[in-house]
């Protein structure tokens, strides 16, 4: 494809003139230095005139000038459509950029435009090596090539280039090596939260109930304990309901304590005993749940498998591969050779990653046209794990037998087992194991789900004298979705169709007994929405429902008729403001005897909210008229706290009774990292995860460490950079003088961002390698130094500036740390000085005297140094002016 050099004269004459004098030379040369015959047969009416025109895209030039062969009578292109252009400059001015396939075969690739051909089939033009003729650029790029005598080029209109696609960059590596590390404690105890519940009803004496919780880390694993107290003031009644240790990676799970087991429980009683799995080929899904707890069979699922996407269409086809169809990031891209099959291999698929695909089709390979969209989309078998790798499972352990007098209980009944389970193929996975639960037993697995079809199959079954059989099989497509589910004595089954768009119809139950059947209308709008839902069951039940919103007003009725209970619940609530709304709610019942109960009351929820999204405070005030009588009820919450959750309610009457009731609820937590302070509102989150403990504080002794009277930094919390990803400021959530980061296990790159601190105090270190266990928070002290700047003026001994002169800062080290050119006016600024003393240098020469600067905690943010200097470049210093110091806090921050 390279063409041989070519000869660009300058020539200061008008284009016209300078193009009739290189014919004539051209000319010449030809007549008296003949070309050679060519060994290859040439077009039959080649021309010997080689001009020189220039190539424009539209109105812009882009080459000025190429020698091609073709000839010009006056102001017409003769034979145009066989001019011959040299390839390379052509590509060059189209924007093409070229890539070799192989010997017979090159890509070519522009914005607007991706082909393949032959380049052996080019033309080959003597003097101007491999070339194009017009009509082949027409033919091949699909543009318009004109010629413009006035502007002496040849001009070609290329399409309007609407694709907007483009590649998805690679992440940047996370860099861990030479970073400082921070790692967490062996042994914590993170946080403890108290659940208590009070009541009273009128005439009767106070109960209480509760619920104590505790979690920390133990040798990188975290451990949890749950105690449940039926009365807080008896605590030989007290139950040890949960206590487990866990430790989870990608490769590999670890339990002790009480858990679920991967079999179906063939012996009452809760487990306790050790489990383990062991991971080969995959990570699994990570599971996020209110609870935190982890399931040994879900950490069998993986978090993700490869899928193949191929088809057929038109040879010459580009098709891209997108997830989204706005933003168009391409994926993976194809151009579709002469055998119309496209195939993109190894497409990750997951719960937690994308399910939906989208291939843009190109006809042509035109980027300019509109593509045709097809969806590509995958059903997910949950327990399907990707080709060729597998996971073992196995067991331990004793029921346990919960005694109402026993904190403990009994452990008895061993059990256990040991399963593997494998990924066949994209469509299959097997399981193949041994249980013992009150006697011997085979387990035995199948998951299956065929390519492009919407069906999934689930089987496992325990096989013994008898076999305990359970099958799933799933029919999932975007309107209709169906399940049945069989243990071999009962077979269940739901439906859910959308019949069009805004109409389902459902359906529930079992194929021998009751079933459920529903209908539900829904629409919606930007000021109102309805829903209507009907639903009628086989034992003659009936109940239904009925939501609209209309611009402030909500509406929500419900109602059931079953034999032998007729209900209705109807609330009508209309919105104040963000925070207020008036209610007004009619319930009935009727029974044996008739009931009915009509409230009207006021609510308020403040717009600011907690970490976990609860409302800072929250009030109800109403009056209720019934059937049992009337009275006042009320009700007010707040977590303004920290840690805290303080929930109390007052009523005088209810549907069925007219009995004083009062109620008051209290959730306390308290962490223990760090000091003792507010601790997480959901202490069972950290069973899987973790996370960080930031205290940025203002460190005014430089000693590294947080002292009395040094204030926590709590202006802004934008200065986190974890694994090169910006931490937005709704991801740290703040208790106390506390900022917590949750992040899953492992390590981690952290970097800080100097402009989310003051600019007279910044951070020391600015990046750190953090290890993350489950079950605590690590801790990340950040003290902020004082930055100190030194000013001034250098003048000579007459007291003119000097301009160019080299001020430096030199720590006791000999360190360099911070140096100025004085500007025209002989100033300098030597700024990111830290507390300690400093030897000022000019040109490389100290100070007379050897005098020395001294920045400590009662020094000024700036300071002022005037240096004076002769022309032996000897310096005197003139004396510290001090300046008036620039206070970096607010006052109520500041120690008093």
């Amino acid at each position: 494809m390279n063409a041989p050099p070519q000869p660009r004269p300058h020539c200061p004459l008008p284009i016209p003139a300078r193009a009739a004098i290189l014919r004539l030379c051209i000319a010449l040369t030809l007549l008296l230095n003949p070309p050679a015959i060519a060994q290859t047969p040439e077009p039959p009416a080649l021309t010997t005139e080689l001009p020189f025109i220039g190539l424009n895209i539209g109105n812009r030039n882009v080459n000025p000038g190429i020698f091609i062969r073709g000839e010009i009578d006056e102001f017409t292109a003769i034979d145009f459509e066989n001019w011959l252009i040299p390839s390379e400059a052509v590509l060059r001015a189209l924007r093409f950029s070229t890539t070799i396939i192989n010997e017979n075969e090159i890509e070519l690739r522009s914005p607007y435009r991706i082909l393949r051909l032959n380049p052996n089939q080019l033309q080959q033009d003597p003097q101007l090596g491999p070339v194009f003729t017009v009509q082949e650029i027409r033919d091949l790029f699909q543009i318009g090539v004109e010629f413009d005598a006035l502007e002496h080029a040849i001009i070609f209109d290329l399409p309007d280039h609407r694709h907007t696609g483009r590649s998805r960059s690679e992440p940047l590596p996370v860099l861990l090596d030479g970073l400082p590390e921070i790692t967490p404690l062996s042994f914590t105890r993170t946080a403890l939260a108290q659940d208590i519940t009070l009541n009273k009803n009128k005439g009767s004496a106070w109960q209480n109930r509760g619920r104590l919780i505790a979690v920390g880390t133990i040798l990188g694993s975290s451990w949890f304990t749950r105690i449940t107290q039926p009365n807080l003031l008896e605590s030989d009644r007290w139950q040890l309901s949960e206590f487990q240790i866990l430790r989870q990676t990608d490769a590999s799970d670890y339990f002790i304590g009480s858990q679920p087991t991967f079999w179906r429980n063939q012996t009452p009683g809760d487990f306790w005993g050790f489990t383990t799995i062991q991971r080969q080929g995959y990570s699994p899904f990570p599971y996020r749940n209110i609870s935190g707890g982890a399931n040994p069979t879900r950490r069998l699922q993986p978090e993700q498998v490869t899928a193949t996407i191929s088809g057929r269409t038109e040879p010459g086809t580009l098709v891209q591969l997108v997830d989204n169809l706005r933003q168009r990031e391409v994926l993976a891209e194809e151009l579709v050779d002469a055998s119309g099959i496209y195939r993109f291999n190894d497409v990750p698929v997951g719960r937690g990653l994308q399910r939906n695909y989208y291939l843009l089709l190109f006809p042509d390979g035109s980027l300019a046209a509109e593509p045709i969209i097809e969806a590509a989309r995958f059903i997910l078998l949950p327990e399907q794990l990707p080709p060729n790798t597998g996971a073992i499972v196995a067991s331990a352990g004793w029921r346990r037998d919960l005694k109402p007098t026993k904190f403990f209980g009994q452990l008895q009944d061993f059990g256990g087992g040991i399963a593997y389970r494998r990924g066949i193929s994209e469509d299959l996975t097997l399981g193949i194991g041994g249980i013992y639960d009150g006697g011997l037993y085979g387990l035995a697995e199948l998951f299956y789900q065929p390519k492009r079809t919407p069906l999934r199959l689930a089987i496992s079954g325990l096989i013994s004298n008898d076999a305990d059989v359970n099958a799933e099989m799933v029919w999932d497509e975007r309107d209709l979705y169906i399940t049945v589910n069989t243990d071999l004595e009962r077979t269940r089954y739901s439906l859910n169709w959308q019949v069009f768009r805004g109409l389902r119809f459902s359906s529930r139950g079992t194929l021998d007994e009751s079933a459920r059947f529903g209908l539900q209308y829904s629409t919606s709008g930007r000021s109102s929405s309805t829903i209507l839902g009907f639903n009628w069951q086989t034992d003659n039940q009936i109940d239904w429902r009925w939501y609209q919103r209309l611009d402030q007003f909500t509406l929500s009725h419900r109602g059931s008729d079953r034999p032998d209970l007729f209900t209705t619940n109807t609330q009508l609530d209309y919105r104040l403001n963000w925070s207020e709304f008036l209610t007004l709610g009619i319930d009935t019942e009727a029974a044996r005897q008739h009931h009915y109960l009509i409230t009207a009351g006021w609510q308020y929820r403040s717009r600011d909210r907690n970490s976990i999204g609860q409302s800072l405070w929250q009030t109800e005030l109403g009056y209720g008229i019934g059937s049992q009588g009337h009275g006042p009820y009320a009700l007010i919450g707040t977590t303004v706290i920290p840690g805290l959750f303080l929930e109390a309610r007052y009523e005088t009457i209810a549907l069925r009774s007219n009995r004083d009731r009062f109620t008051l609820q209290l959730r306390s937590s308290l962490g223990f990292q760090e000091g003792i302070g507010p601790g997480e509102r959901r202490p069972e989150r950290l069973r899987t995860e973790g996370g960080l403990l930031i205290k940025p504080f203002y460190d005014f002794n430089g000693n590294g460490r947080r002292d009395a009277g040094e204030p926590i930094y709590r202006d802004s919390t934008d200065f986190l950079i974890v694994n090169n990803e910006v931490v937005r400021s709704q991801q740290v959530y703040q208790e106390g003088d506390r900022l917590y980061l949750p992040l899953p296990p492992g390590r981690h790159r952290v970097d800080l961002e100097e402009a989310g601190f003051p600019p007279d105090f910044q951070p020391t270190t600015h990046s750190f390698a953090v290890e993350v266990v489950a079950g605590s928070y690590t801790p990340l002290l950040i003290p902020l130094q004082a930055s100190y700047t030194l000013m001034g003026v250098v003048t000579n001994a007459a007291g003119e500036p000097v301009a160019g002169a080299k001020v430096e800062a030199v720590d006791e080290n000999g360190n360099v740390i911070s140096f100025s050119i004085t500007n025209n006016a002989g100033v300098y600024y030597l700024e990111q000085l830290r507390l300690g003393t400093y030897q000022i240098k000019i040109n490389g020469q100290p100070a007379r005297d050897g005098h020395e600067v001294i920045f400590d905690p009662d020094s000024d943010t700036l300071e002022e140094l005037n240096l004076q200097s002769n022309r032996g470049e000897n310096t005197t210093l003139t004396g510290i002016i001090k300046r008036q110091k620039i206070t970096p806090l607010p006052y109520s921050q500041l120690p008093h």
